[in-house]
């Protein structure tokens, strides 16, 4: 009965329902990159699966640092006492040693117990990205026990409608500017999302049904000026007294925009309108393609105008230049030159 599909918010969604509407499953393995949508199934699963004044006899919580995998399944294999079924949650499970050895529970599965694991795989690149392996044991008999939901980080180019979205679920709508804005300032992290709506909740005046852009900048603490949104969005057009003004303040603030930042924004940006020129020229509709590189269509004229200032071949040109630079950041290759220095080049060479 295991769940799987690519598409993580989807899944998502289809469990969350099932959950909402009483559907439980006996077991629940929830792992990946992304901790909000495990916490978010997780924390769902626990409100449903007794009423509150059950909990206490019927809920318990282990965390993987301190606890050993016979200890969860002794607790999972035990009767429930004065109510109807049980709920065992094991949360970090990435924290416990021999987390396989769980897999002797699927032998003999209580029918009064839901087991729920938790495993977080680190989202931090600086950090070891150990996450459950899919060839033992363990993972295939999970997958045939209960639910197996993999949580993927969602793509960058993504996130702005995934904002949207979640912004409609909590009953605001935010325009796509502000979504873009918010997208570039919170990159593929789902829960600086909801704690930046849980803040913009507090301070917007009552009534408020659309999210601006300067609801935004004013209360993420970002200036709209000033971002690697902007700066994508002015390359597009060629306003280069704009590009200018703004690479000067990156130069100025590289604390909080640093050039693997930068980058990352600037190749993803004309990697997408490589891909729009690709598109077009197989002769995919304008519409699909939009669809296809998660591109609002509110922006389609923005695009428009960069795929007529960036043909096919200088937008492969300036691709490779940005992974000279990129390379040239990272390494000797820079010689004396500082990261202003190589960003004003870079700038000259996209608009050039």
């Amino acid at each position: 009965m295991a769940k799987q599909t690519a598409d993580t918010t989807a899944q998502f969604n289809a469990l969350m329902s099932d959950i909402n509407a009483g559907k439980l499953a006996p077991f629940y393995l929830l792992f990946g990159k992304e901790h909000y949508f495990i916490d978010a199934l997780c924390n769902a699963i626990m409100d449903k699966a007794l009423p509150p004044e059950e909990r206490d006899f019927g809920q318990v919580v282990y965390y993987g640092a301190d606890v050993t995998a016979n200890q969860v399944v002794s607790a999972a294999r035990q009767f429930p006492m004065m109510v109807s079924r049980q709920v065992v949650v094991l949360k970090e499970a990435q924290m416990m040693r021999r987390l396989e050895d769980i897999a002797v529970y699927f032998e003999a599965m209580m029918p009064t117990t839901i087991l729920v694991i938790c495993y977080k795989t680190p989202n931090d690149p600086t950090k070891s990205s150990k996450s459950i392996d899919k060839r033992t044991s363990f993972y295939k008999q999970a997958g045939k026990a209960g639910v197996v939901f993999e949580s993927n980080q969602i793509a960058d180019y993504k996130m702005a409608r995934w904002i949207e979205g979640y912004f409609a679920s909590r009953g605001l709508r935010i325009s796509p500017n502000a979504s873009a804005l918010l997208a570039e300032y919170v990159g593929v992290d789902i829960q600086k999302v909801v704690l930046e709506t849980d803040k913009l909740l507090k301070v917007i005046p009552e009534g408020t049904t659309t999210v601006s852009e300067s609801d935004i900048a004013d209360n993420v603490g970002m200036s709209r000026d000033y971002s690697s949104f902007e700066l994508t969005k002015a390359l597009s057009v060629k306003d280069v007294g704009k590009c200018y003004r703004i690479a000067a303040f990156f130069n100025g603030n590289e604390k909080r925009f640093p050039m693997p930042m930068i980058m990352a924004a600037l190749s993803s940006h004309f990697i997408k309108l490589l891909r729009f020129h690709a598109l077009l020229q197989a002769g995919v509709e304008r519409g699909e393609i939009l669809s296809q590189l998660g591109i609002n269509p509110y922006f389609a004229g923005e695009y428009d105008q960069a795929l007529r200032n960036y043909p096919m071949r200088k937008t492969m040109k300036i691709i490779s230049i940005l992974r000279e630079y990129d390379w040239r950041s990272k390494s000797n290759g820079r010689g004396s030159a500082t990261d202003a220095d190589l960003m004003t080049e870079l700038i000259s060479k996209i608009l050039a």
